[in-house]
């Protein structure tokens, strides 16, 4: 027999129907929510409000770090305009890239910002980011290119060699480089340096012949990237064959090998400065034609390179301009030395130390009348009073001037004969006592001045000095020097110790190559 399951017990009457609260729990979600809404809109706000003066900020400073006239450590000028905005200085993160001509400063910070509503939620801050980058770097590049081409050069394939390292030079610096965007001024040097005749008239130079135009600056020239505190005056044509402070009379040939073959100033093309070209097929072309003879003036290759970077040397390149010497898309070059757009590069080498130079002094360096005529090819006549002359090559005397001669001036006489030629056989000869003839050997071999090497070396120094202070970058090459003046000389006149290189035999082309990576792959053209 089966038993029926008692009822369940019946619920209270009403229960599932009564809703009282609902609605009282409902808002209170809902205000909650609202109320999270509503503090992440202003919450966001002040965390992007915080966020744009922070990068604000960081962009103000990157830019002024990355100035390439900025003196100060750009690490240290992003931490000051933080400090100086009411953050913490040590906030930003900076990574600085220096180049050669570009400056690139990043910098990156993250400020937590505290909450005022959502912390309701648990999300106690939120973190304001800021990035930034600026970069400075130059478009425009001068070189002045200062090749040592003394006689030592000829010695050890030194000159094929530099040819060979000149040229590669040349092809890499104009490597994906519009010619508007680079000059090169290719400046030889020996005894002296011969601007050549287009340049000295586009300068202005005092000129008193025409066969060569070096060029006699005051020793002021050397304190400042200018050529020449004053109008820059025409050297004296002359002669310096065998010519040294210690040179002797004894050591002098005959009357029949007199010959003007050793000018102290070289006047043949090859000799002549290349100013401000961005033809690479010229500048190479000169670059193989370079012949090596002379003494050795660092320092006067250093003064001109120097000069043409200067930017008061803008007058006499508008001339070359006028000239059709020089590309119209050069007017305006050289750039100021602050111009955030251009960068002015020294390359300097040698092969030994500063030898001599010589100058001769007035009025026997200009094309003023002698007393010497000339008959026929080789016979002198000197002049020793109204009725009284010297045939200098049969060494016999004349109480009247032949007919047909030809008055030389100061520079002929020169061009054709070296001074102590001159002296010996046209003065010394003269005498017959031993002390007259002394006498007359110092008084024409005098007429030349020359600078003491420690001088040349301190000028050398000085305008090194006047060209890194304007912001020029100088190079140094020392090609097989083993002399320890020469390698102080040279490194002293670099930028830096990394800026010398001392090299043998075939690297000499790999120097010349790693400076031109260096400058062609730090260039960043704007």
């Amino acid at each position: 027999m089966s038993e029926t399951p008692p009822s369940p017990p019946h619920a209270p009457s009403g229960i599932g129907r009564n809703e009282d609260g609902s609605i009282v729990i409902f808002s209170l979600f809902a205000f909650v929510i609202m109320l999270a809404l509503g503090g992440l809109g202003i919450d966001t706000m002040r965390t992007e409000a915080r966020r744009v003066d922070l990068q604000s900020t960081l962009d103000r400073a990157v830019l002024a770090a990355a100035d390439l006239q900025q003196t100060r450590d750009p690490e240290a000028v992003v931490r000051d305009y933080f400090a100086k905005a009411g953050y913490p200085a040590d906030l930003p993160r900076v990574t600085v890239t220096d180049a050669l001509n570009a400056r690139t400063v990043r910098a990156s910070a993250s400020l937590p910002v505290s909450t005022s509503f959502l912390r309701i939620i648990g999300i106690d801050s939120f973190d304001a980011p800021a990035v930034g980058s600026a970069t400075e770097s130059v478009s425009d590049v001068e070189i002045g290119l200062v090749l040592d081409v003394s006689g030592s050069m000829n010695d050890n394939h030194r000159l094929p060699r530099l040819k060979t390292a000149g040229k590669e030079f040349i092809d890499t610096m104009f490597e994906n480089v519009e010619p508007e965007h680079i000059a090169i001024s290719l400046v030889p040097y020996s005894t002296q340096v011969n601007i050549g005749a287009d340049l000295a008239a586009a300068a202005g130079v005092v000129t008193s012949h025409d066969r060569s135009y070096c060029l006699d600056v005051p020793a002021s020239a050397y304190a400042t990237t200018r050529v020449s505190t004053g109008r820059p005056v025409q050297a004296g044509h002359f002669d310096v064959e065998g010519f040294s402070p210690t040179a002797s009379e004894n050591w002098i040939g005959n009357y029949s090998q007199m010959s003007a073959d050793t000018p102290n100033c070289r006047d043949t093309s090859d000799f002549e400065v290349l100013a401000w070209s961005n033809d690479r097929r010229t500048l190479k072309r000169r670059i193989n034609a370079l012949t090596a003879r002379g003494w050795t003036s660092i320092e006067m290759g250093v003064n001109l390179g120097t000069a043409l970077l200067d930017p008061t040397a803008g007058r006499a390149l508008s001339n070359m301009i006028d000239r059709r010497k020089v590309d119209p898309n050069l007017s305006g070059w050289p750039r100021d030395f602050d111009s955030p757009v251009g960068m002015k590069v020294l390359v300097v080498m040698t092969d030994g130390a500063n030898t001599y130079d010589f100058r001769i002094k007035p009025p026997y360096n200009g094309d003023t009348p002698s007393d010497v005529w000339l008959y026929g090819s080789d016979e002198y006549v000197v002049k020793i009073d109204r009725n009284t002359y010297f045939r200098a090559k049969t060494r016999d005397w004349l109480d009247a001037l032949p007919r047909g001669g030809t008055r030389l001036s100061w520079s002929d006489l020169f061009s054709r004969m070296s001074v102590r030629q001159h002296a010996y056989h046209l003065r010394v000869q003269q005498h017959g006592s031993w002390w007259k003839r002394r006498e007359a050997w110092t008084q024409w071999t005098s007429i030349i001045e020359h600078e003491e090497i420690d001088e040349k070396n301190r000028r050398l120094s000085q305008i090194c000095a006047a060209a890194r202070a304007q912001g020029v970058v100088i190079f140094t090459i020392g090609f097989e020097i083993d002399q320890h003046g020469a390698v102080e000389a040279m490194a002293d006149c670099a930028s830096s110790p990394s800026h010398f290189y001392r090299v043998e035999g075939l690297q000499i082309s790999s120097a010349f190559t790693s400076i031109a990576t260096q400058i062609k792959a730090l260039r960043l053209v704007q």
